[in-house]
């Protein structure tokens, strides 16, 4: 047996060999089983939302014989401060065609890109304090003066997809909208229900 001190225990040898897994996949499988994950990120460049997708795409193509009713819906948790709209775009399309049905559920923080993943559920919900917000975001150019240009007017475009994919995804007019764009609008509970833009729930019991 080996000393101890106050802070301090011995583990069996046996115990010692055993390879645990890591706390973080351990927590992926198993919530994967419940077809439950998580955007607990920044919406960045390095493609952080490919996998996500890929999971959601393999679904589909599983069971795409499976009768709608019968289908168990994906639940995505999202606690996200934002980030690439590109990145983001893409994937709320992907959610928008899945045959499966995906509930969106914020958490904490829903901010810019990760608002608009909010958005894309089936069904969206979120708890009473999170927060959320609604902007036109903020670009980096740099390049030749002719490039910089057609990223600017690039970059205008994707503004006023992501304006027409926030309007036709809550009630939120077009005048409300554009009052509010150039600065940083967080939604406050009553807001979020005026708006639709989600159910705020107070239990588990009412979204699973």
């Amino acid at each position: 047996m080996e000393e101890t001190t106050l802070f301090e225990f011995s583990i069996p040898k046996e115990i010692k060999e055993i390879n645990l897994p890591d706390p973080a996949d351990y927590n992926y499988w198993q919530a994967r089983k419940g077809r439950t994950f998580y955007i607990d990120y920044e919406i960045e460049r390095d493609y952080c939302l490919l996998e996500l997708s890929k999971t959601i795409i393999h679904y589909n193509m599983l069971e795409k014989d499976i009768p709608k009713e019968q289908l168990e819906p994906i639940y995505i948790w999202v606690h996200s401060y934002g980030g690439d709209i590109e990145q983001a775009m893409y994937f709320c399309d992907l959610i928008k065609a899945s045959r499966i049905p995906i509930i969106t559920i914020g958490m904490g923080v829903c901010l810019s890109a990760g608002f608009l993943i909010l958005l894309s559920g089936h069904r969206r919900y979120a708890f009473p304090h999170t927060q959320m917000l609604v902007h036109s975001g903020s670009a980096d150019f740099s390049g030749t003066a002719e490039q910089i240009e057609e990223a600017q007017k690039n970059y205008k475009k994707q503004i006023e997809a992501m304006k027409e994919y926030i309007l036709n995804n809550t009630s939120i007019d077009e005048k409300t909208f554009n009052k509010n764009k150039s600065k940083d609008w967080y939604l406050t509970s009553e807001e979020i229900k005026k708006y639709n833009v989600c159910s705020v729930v107070n239990s588990f019991e009412e979204i699973i």
